[in-house]
């Protein structure tokens, strides 16, 4: 079912705005910077013509350092199908990992692996709370934590991922059954700390109680395994010539107030969370090159009727959040094994995301707002 909402209006109060915008880049994709091999060389064999020097000595020899920039829109090598960035040694040959991880309150705090994830949804649970699914493949952080419950709307999301593999601690008993169809179907391999004695997942102490506690390696869990890479759920390219300016959006809901606000040093959206920052395990704010904000419906879930359900299959509207502007979009994802597919509200055509890893917000209709000047300058302190 097609979900309406005027972006005309939010359209025209970008424009409006676009003029003050005083943390918006020049539009471009994400780059990505490999530094080769430093080589000495012999002064009488030093290239004369050369930009690159950066050092010579005085006796014997001179040192050239060369950094070559990768432009994934002109790399014609492999790709990370999740991000499809340059796969410099090789598409990686496993399968996508998908961790359900908790983000109830303070406890959840400080993530563990978040900002690794090259995709992460983002969908609500009981009391207008919301958790996590990271979805990794292109590279596998040490540990991730906090990992928490299967819940229903996880199973239908990775259901384009080609038998991913599912990790998760327990469940209730209506969505272990779920959760056990849909691997007797093919849809993943599960992977639940409760029936799991590989011992990649563990608890630690320091992160506090049950249940926020959970901990998995994900290197020890599917490190080895022989597999095949899942194919891309997205397609990547320029950005629409529709796109105007944005500060950046607000999700509000009744027990949470999440904030995406464009930073132009880093080219990427920075997420505050509750009014803050919002601060993985190593100190680092958490961010990311998309941020996608689906409208769809939520319904109680069959298997558990205190837990929402987002019904990820359908049509609807919603906004692309890329190189610091904003699109809006109509999502369609008629059936579970396919890739996502966006078009351009105003001109129908194929809306592509930039290089780099996604952020998705599940939302309801009236629950996101687009941030002005002065909410901008009070995130950015």
């Amino acid at each position: 079912m097609r979900i309406t909402r005027n972006f005309a209006l939010t359209k025209s109060f970008l424009l409006g705005v676009s003029g003050l915008l005083f943390v918006v880049a020049c539009g471009g994709s994400q780059k990505t910077s490999v530094n080769t091999t430093t080589t000495s060389l012999p002064p009488s064999t030093f290239p004369s013509t050369t930009s690159s020097v950066v050092e010579v000595t005085t006796s014997t020899e001179a040192v050239i350092a060369t950094t070559t920039t990768i432009d994934p829109k002109e790399w014609v090598g492999p790709k990370h199908p999740l991000t499809g960035l340059p796969a410099l040694e090789g598409i990686v040959p496993r399968p996508a990992l998908a961790v359900k991880i908790g983000n109830n309150d303070f406890n959840s705090l400080p993530h563990e692996g978040l900002a690794e994830a090259d995709i992460v949804y983002e969908a609500l649970i009981e009391a207008g709370k919301t958790r996590f699914l990271g979805i990794y493949q292109s590279s596998l952080p040490e540990r991730i934590a906090p990992v928490r419950s299967a819940r229903s709307t996880d199973i239908s999301l990775i259901g384009n991922l080609s038998n991913p593999h599912f990790a998760y601690w327990g469940s209730n008993e209506g969505v272990g059954v779920e959760v056990e169809e849909a691997e007797r179907s093919g849809t993943f391999v599960r992977q639940s700390a409760e029936v799991n004695s590989s011992g990649a997942f563990s608890r630690d102490p320091s992160r506090g109680n049950s249940p926020y506690d959970g901990v998995l390696n994900p290197a020890y869990l599917i490190g080895d395994v022989p597999a095949s890479a899942p194919i891309a759920v997205f397609d990547y390219g320029a950005l629409p010539v529709t796109a105007v300016s944005t500060f950046g959006l607000r999700w509000e809901t009744d027990g949470r107030v999440v904030e995406y606000l464009w930073d132009q040093q880093s080219s990427k959206w920075k997420r505050f969370q509750d009014g803050s920052p919002m601060i993985d395990s190593n100190g680092i704010q958490l961010d990311s090159e998309n941020i996608v904000l689906l409208y769809v419906d939520y319904s109680r879930s069959n298997a558990d009727p205190n837990s929402p359900q987002a019904q990820s299959t359908g049509s609807g509207d919603g906004w692309l959040l890329r190189n610091g502007k904003i699109v809006g979009i109509t999502w369609d994802r008629q059936f579970e094994a396919l890739k996502w597919s966006f078009f351009d509200d105003d001109t129908g055509e194929s809306v592509n995301l930039d290089y780099g890893r996604t952020w998705f917000i599940l939302a309801q209709l009236g629950e996101a707002s687009l941030l002005t000047p002065v909410e901008a300058a009070v995130l950015t302190g």
